[in-house]
């Protein structure tokens, strides 16, 4: 390693120890250990397999966004090592990792990948945002009224329309776009022409209603078990939180921080406890949940992902070699 790559390694590790070192000072430990100490094995188990198979739902919208050009193994492959990335280094290096993974596989370029993931993105921010209104309206007790589920409609509607417009308008956006964004530091006319190319054949993938429909189940599907995972970990810690509330604890820690965007230890479960504890719920269950939802996706995601390593063949240095050779090309 040079003495660039050796900086960097301490810093992380100074930056994780700070974390930790934060965690420890602020948080009870003894009081979030005697919460963890009631999980529920059976529950954790199935907690896990609910992980997983919207882990794969997650990769199978994405090989759709490809136009099913990679296998559902190498997106799902990718996918977690892009996870796992996310949570062992900061700055969401995990994003690039998995189009690396990807574009490696040659099933699909770099350009093609980083596009489908803008794309994968604005579905992911819906699903958060769907999640986050669930449960602000179940913690609040506020009853859907036909004019809310008719505003989500319309947000749904107009996204259609915005892709629908972008389509059929391809060979104005590539003659005017690229121009404009070459003006940013960077960007090149020719990168910015290649990506918006890319990024246009991905919307019309999606253009089409009856291949909107199905990427918009596949989806769901991902969250509805990621859900799962997030409500059957909670009934793990048993009494932990009363029956009314746990719908709606749930509901907001899935919109907070979703298996789909993992963050590092301390980091995701700051984003978990202070918000909930913010509006009310006891500190001590949503550190001892937030702790047992963090261990059971590491877990999980740092084991596929070294399953995904050894079936492409990647180590980490020439991983993120690649993904210098991948900026250079866009």
């Amino acid at each position: 390693m040079d003495r660039k790559q050796i900086w960097q390694i301490v810093g992380l590790l100074v930056v994780i120890g700070a974390i930790v070192a934060l965690f420890v000072w602020f948080v009870d430990l003894q009081a979030v250990g005697e919460v963890l100490r009631t999980a529920v094995p059976t529950h954790l188990l199935l907690a896990s397999i609910l992980l997983i198979l919207g882990l794969l739902f997650y990769a199978m919208r994405w090989r759709l966004l490809l136009g099913n050009k990679p296998t559902l193994l190498q997106t799902f492959h990718a996918s977690n090592i892009g996870h796992a990335g996310n949570i062992i280094v900061p700055a969401r290096a995990g994003e690039a990792m998995r189009i690396v993974v990807l574009g490696r596989s040659e099933a699909v370029s770099y350009t093609e990948a980083t596009s489908s993931f803008v794309v994968e993105r604005l579905f992911e921010q819906l699903m958060r945002l769907l999640a986050l209104v669930a449960a602000i309206a179940v913690g609040a007790g506020i009853e859907l009224s036909p004019s809310s589920i008719l505003g989500g409609v319309a947000v749904l509607v107009g996204a259609f329309a915005a892709i629908q417009w972008l389509v059929r308008r391809q060979e104005q956006v590539l003659v005017r776009w690229p121009v404009r964004l070459a003006k940013l530091p960077r960007i090149t006319e020719a990168g910015a022409r290649r990506t918006l190319t890319d990024l246009l054949d991905n919307l019309t993938a999606v253009s089409d209603p009856k291949q909107l429909a199905i990427v918009m189940g596949s989806s769901l599907l991902a969250w509805v078990c990621f859900w799962g995972f997030f409500y059957v970990t909670l009934l793990a810690l048993g009494e932990g939180f009363p029956p009314d509330e746990r719908l709606a604890v749930s509901l907001g820690a899935l919109a907070l921080s979703p298996p789909s965007a993992p963050t590092q230890p301390g980091i995701f479960h700051a984003s978990v406890v202070v918000p909930l504890a913010a509006v009310g719920f006891d500190e001590i269950a949503l550190t001892a949940y937030a702790v047992l939802l963090h261990i059971l996706e590491m877990v999980w995601m740092i084991g596929l992902a070294l399953w995904g390593l050894v079936q492409s063949g990647l180590s980490v240095s020439a991983m993120l070699q690649r993904e210098d050779a991948a900026t250079d090309q866009q």
